[in-house]
């Protein structure tokens, strides 16, 4: 059985993943169990489903649905809706950009007077750097310039630092955020454990890759009462006490880390205090305006499918300094990476940074199999439990809501193998399945991409799962 021409399969995934294996329903009072779904009667044997990526470059269909998710999951947090109250609206929120500090001077794109305005000279200063190139550059850069992002001068560029800084800004997060908590008790004359009390501090995080490569952080920071966003804030929460607490947090804040720059490293984890940079931007989010709720969650899903490279050349990991030899990359974030592999090789820096992230050492050095994100091994969006919705829960609509209208198409009724409504109680669905392949099976034309070979598909594990209630 081959697959009928122009037949979207898997959504549109780019390179679906493909599954061998079957869907199963038990009957809880009898035990007595009946086959729902079998991939065997698919095209090929094997049931195609999508990769999930979230990188454009890598899969568009994929990365559609994940950033529509993404905005979902964000405005439900303003504005309700996805099991949030719509009385979460009148919550106080900001919405935070935690910037990386200087590592050396990048050709950049300046306007004056924000987008709209004219563009400014790079980098008008004279004279010559130490290494004797310009210290400068006068040039009016287009936005599609390949040259935005990389230093002026590459041996001034603090390579180490910058990669360094990639790794840790999860615990540099993490140490603001405990820090804004303790900081907020004491503006509203508490402690911590009183605040927790009065009210919750929820917040959702998306990570942006910029061109020079480094990271940086867009967060909304909302102020609920102490039953999350069902209970209205403290009053104390509707003026700026928030806003001037975060301040000063971020501009003191540290986590001491290994110096990758120093002339002979000693093991030790403290040689060099990690910061956010000087450019830290703290506004309110109203119900209109550029700072409207629309606004900000439209501003962060556009963000959340950015690879770390043009073209996706550092869409999946960096296998080996050969392997990165055959990719197609600029001289600046080619030497990120080679920078990543040179410090993850140093048993004793690796090590001590390891210490400074508080988590043991793994089989691959943290650097090295981050060296595709130039050391960043956080996750691109996280959130605090009570924000708002999961992805899970939205998928999991969504699935419900495709086999509904499905079914309903079709004339019938979607039902389980017991002649039950789909989600009945009474019914447990167990799936086992196997990993059979990458990309499309057109029914004896289609095979795996010459990277992945058939054998990796023979050996893939068998998975079991229980759907949720």
């Amino acid at each position: 059985m081959s697959l009928p021409e122009n037949r979207p399969v898997a959504g549109g995934c780019s390179r679906p993943i493909r599954l061998s294996g079957h869907v199963d329903h038990v009957d809880t009072a009898t035990g007595e169990i009946r086959r729902s779904f079998t991939s065997s009667d698919q095209p090929g044997g094997v049931l195609h489903v999508r990769c999930g990526n979230r990188r454009e470059s890598a899969c568009p269909a994929c990365s559609a649905v994940y950033k529509r998710d993404a905005r979902r999951l964000v405005l439900a947090g303003l504005a309700g809706g996805k099991g949030v109250p719509d009385t979460v609206t009148g919550h106080p929120a900001w919405f935070v950009t935690l910037t990386a500090p200087s590592f050396g001077p990048v050709h950049s794109r300046r306007q004056k007077g924000g987008k709209a305005g004219p563009v400014r000279a790079c980098h008008p200063r004279r004279g010559l750097c130490p290494h004797g190139r310009p210290a400068g550059c006068h040039e009016r850069h287009h936005e599609a310039d390949s040259r935005l992002g990389s230093p002026l001068c590459g041996d001034c560029y603090g390579y180490g630092r910058s990669v360094v800084w990639n790794a840790l800004v999860p615990k540099l997060w993490k140490v603001t955020r405990d820090a804004t908590e303790s900081a907020v008790a004491a503006a509203a004359g508490l402690t911590v454990a009183g605040l927790r009390r009065s009210a919750r501090m929820s917040f959702v995080k998306v990570a942006e890759m910029q061109a020079r490569g480094v990271v940086h952080l867009h967060v909304v920071v909302r102020v609920d009462g102490p039953g999350g966003p069902g209970s209205a804030p403290p009053g104390w929460a509707a003026g700026e006490l928030v806003a001037d607490a975060l301040r000063g947090v971020v501009g003191s804040v540290a986590v001491p880390a290994p110096d990758p720059d120093a002339g002979t490293f000693d093991g030790r984890a403290d040689g060099w205090a990690v910061r956010w940079g000087a450019q830290v931007d703290i506004r309110r989010i109203t119900l209109d305006g550029a700072a409207a709720g629309g606004a900000v969650a439209n501003y962060l899903a556009k963000y959340i499918t950015k690879s770390a490279a043009a073209g996706g050349a550092l869409d999946r990991p960096v296998r080996s300094l050969a392997a990165l030899a055959r990719l197609t990359l600029p001289p600046h974030l080619r030497r990120l990476v080679e920078t990543c592999w040179r410090l993850g090789r140093d048993a004793v820096f690796a090590a001590a940074l390891d210490a400074a992230l508080g988590r043991e050492s793994g089989d691959v050095p943290r650097l090295v199999r981050w060296s595709h994100s130039f050391g960043f091994g956080g996750h691109w969006l996280t959130k605090s439990r009570r924000y708002s919705t999961t992805f899970t829960a939205l998928r999991t609509v969504r699935r419900v809501w495709s086999r509904t209208i499905g079914a309903a198409m079709a004339g019938r009724i979607p039902v389980d193998a017991f002649g039950r409504l789909e989600g009945d109680e009474n019914t447990i669905v167990l799936g086992a399945w196997t990993y059979a392949g990458r990309g499309l099976h057109l029914g004896g034309y289609g095979a795996d991409p010459p990277e992945l070979p058939s054998s990796r598909a023979a050996a893939g594990p068998v998975g079991t799962w229980r759907a949720e209630r």
